[in-house]
């Protein structure tokens, strides 16, 4: 019983000592944190995030035009003496994000499609206004609390609270920002952007170029923004939302298009060689020397921490990552060590292209993304304790074509050729000025992209091809992606 009113008096001191007044919003806020210790979990976090998210792009010039950007904003925030620190990440995924202690993230998949730099000074003052704003302080405070009332809950009514619902409020304030606060990020990241004198327009450009380009890239998880669970506004009330905010002060205002696309020139587009790169129905490796084709009807998904494939239907999965074999046991010990002697069967040892390799069946039906299938492992030694791994999952009763159709995804497993080494070359963004004579049609189709070619042509260099008055200036610069 004493424990109870010790919690319940915690609690309430933590609400009424909590509520400070922010001063980038003015509003009383409920923290916990301070920005000490902010900082502490940004420096803590940080390497974490490069690691997740492919590295840091290697480009100096770059960087230290975007941390002209990013310092310009901080200097013009109610923050400006905490150390920022911007990074620019290798990944073709269009992302910003940042961190408390003043940790800024954009990819290069998002710096590639902003179009001048005001617009990526938006993205870089939204994230900036999320540090201001104490956000993961705000919302660290609030799952504090939460965690502790529920206990409390639970003593005074004497059984746990364990409904669904509490464990969705959980999730819901752990997961990530919320609507409201989103939409603050943005109205303080105009209110930055107009007193560095950036083009406040930037913003509504960026946001509705970023939902064409949701559309047209048909990602597979875009229609989770309409779920009841999403915690981000929808782009196009963002788009309207930033319309609200964006009144520049003067007409004398920066948009330095010219100088935002001499710093973007020759940026890698896609995948990189680091990652691996797909052409058409091949995935190939430059770093690491090898490569696998897939059916023309399937689909290749290169994550991060594996290259995923399937068939239409998901009747067939193959999924492709590596292991280190730092204790230089056999293939068969490593498919043992992995998944447990008992549960194999069907051992067989050949050669995959002159390299040793094993397969092995699961006598247990594994599930996946909620659906249980048959599961087939393969091991291909490589060099340096080097080993790669395709694990097939296979529909159960599924007729041996489509069986085979992935048993040729792992036989076609071979190292580089010289003209694999030439095609697993990185795409990149080059500049180009439009000639006399060049239209949107025939630009287009010289982009070094299997499909959509118009589109992207397009969403990348702002024009409304819906538009029949869409067309291109002479001298104009211009984006393409090449080799």
């Amino acid at each position: 019983m004493f424990n109870k009113y010790i919690k319940i008096f915690i609690l309430c001191l933590l609400i009424v000592t909590g509520c400070v007044q922010n001063k980038a919003t003015g509003d009383r806020q409920l923290v916990i944190l301070s920005q000490d210790e902010e900082n502490n979990i940004g420096a803590r976090e940080h390497p974490k995030i490069i690691k997740a998210f492919g590295g840091i792009y290697e480009d100096k010039n770059l960087q230290e035009y975007i941390n002209n950007i990013g310092n310009r904003l901080a200097a013009n925030s109610e923050l400006p003496d905490i150390r920022w620190t911007f990074t620019i990440l290798d990944s073709p995924v269009v992302n910003a994000f940042a961190l408390p202690g003043g940790y800024i993230y954009v990819t290069r998949g998002l710096i590639s499609l902003a179009n001048d730099e005001s617009e990526i000074a938006s993205v870089i003052g939204h994230e900036i206004a999320h540090v201001t704003a104490r956000h993961t302080a705000e919302r660290h405070a609030k799952a504090t609390i939460s965690g502790l009332g529920l206990e409390i809950l639970d003593i005074v009514i004497g059984r746990p609270i364990v409904s669904n619902l509490a464990n969705i409020g959980m999730q819901g304030i752990l997961s990530s920002f919320s609507r409201s606060q989103e939409l603050e990020a943005d109205k303080l990241g105009i209110r930055y952007i107009k007193k560095s004198n950036y083009d406040t327009e930037g913003s509504t450009r960026f946001l509705s170029r970023l939902d064409v380009l949701t559309k047209i890239s048909n990602e597979k998880n875009s229609n989770l923004i309409n779920s009841i669970f999403a915690t981000h506004p929808k782009t196009l009330d963002r788009v309207q939302y930033s319309k609200t905010l964006a009144t520049n002060l003067s007409s004398d205002v920066m948009r330095n298009k010219a100088k935002f696309l001499f710093a973007i020139d020759n940026m890698v587009y896609g995948d990189s060689s680091k990652h691996g790169v797909i052409r058409d129905n091949l995935f190939l490796h430059l770093d690491l020397n090898f490569k696998f084709e897939v059916p023309k009807d399937y689909k290749i998904d290169n994550q991060e921490n594996a290259v995923i494939s399937n068939n239409k239907d998901n009747t067939v999965i193959v999924i492709f990552d590596g292991l280190i074999n730092q204790e230089s046991i056999s293939l068969i010990e490593i498919v043992e060590a992995n998944i447990g002697r008992s549960r194999l069967y069907n051992y067989d040892e050949f050669l995959i292209n002159n390299r040793v390799a094993i397969s092995v069946e699961d006598k247990s039906l594994v599930n996946y993304n909620g659906a249980k299938y048959n599961r087939k492992v393969y091991l291909i030694a490589w060099n340096n304790k080097r080993v790669w791994r395709f694990t097939v999952l296979s529909a159960p009763n599924l007729l041996d074509n489509s069986i085979l159709e992935a048993e040729n995804i792992v036989m076609s497993f071979d190292s580089l050729s010289n003209y694999d080494r030439k095609i697993a070359q990185p795409s990149r963004i080059k500049i180009i000025k439009v000639l006399e004579g060049d239209t949107i049609n025939s630009l287009s189709q010289n982009m070094a992209v299997s499909k959509n070619k118009k589109e992207l042509f397009c969403v990348l260099n702002g024009i409304d091809c819906s538009s029949e008055n869409a067309s291109l200036s002479i001298g104009e610069p211009i984006k393409m992606i090449s080799f």
